[in-house]
């Protein structure tokens, strides 16, 4: 059975509690301002390409494990490697931490063979998966369709 010290207490309680809803809410939204930069997204941008496999431009995709950057494409470039004989991986060359910053964008480490930020340093595989951070988001990738009967192969998103 609760005394009047009790009820008085938990009147103390709820009267602090109700006080302090702005400050809990201040604290929560400045939690959330400090949030880290590689949440942040790739912009989107329309992509609708078709590449004629057969134009001498794009040769380099003609083999298994061949890779091809089109930096007009996309929001910083795109990167096209050939997976399999019929199977092509499309990515934005935005590094995907702090990707709204310039410099955040990816190009091929020949020593490593992977995608490496010049910025942060993050490195990428060619099918985008994170290899090292700060990056803590792959690649953005892109809808790819190939057909053999024409050599075609389309990027959308």
């Amino acid at each position: 059975m609760l005394g009047i010290t009790d009820v008085k207490q938990d009147k103390d309680f709820m009267r602090i509690l109700k006080n302090s809803r702005p400050m809990l809410l201040l604290l929560l939204l400045l939690g959330s301002a400090c949030r880290n930069d590689s949440s942040e997204f790739v912009p989107d941008v329309l992509v609708d390409l078709t590449l004629n496999l057969n134009n001498p431009s794009y040769q380099a995709i003609n083999v298994v494990g061949g890779i091809l950057f089109l930096p007009e494409q996309g929001y910083k470039g795109i990167s096209i490697f050939r997976r399999d004989v019929g199977e092509f991986k499309a990515v934005d060359m935005t590094c995907s931490y702090r990707p709204l910053e310039e410099c955040h964008r990816v190009s091929l480490d020949s020593a490593t063979f992977q995608l490496k930020c010049g910025c942060c340093d993050s490195r990428f595989s060619f099918e985008g998966q994170i290899l090292n951070g700060p990056a803590s988001l792959p690649l953005k990738e892109y809808r790819t369709t190939y057909s053999p009967s024409t050599n075609t192969l389309q990027i959308s998103n």
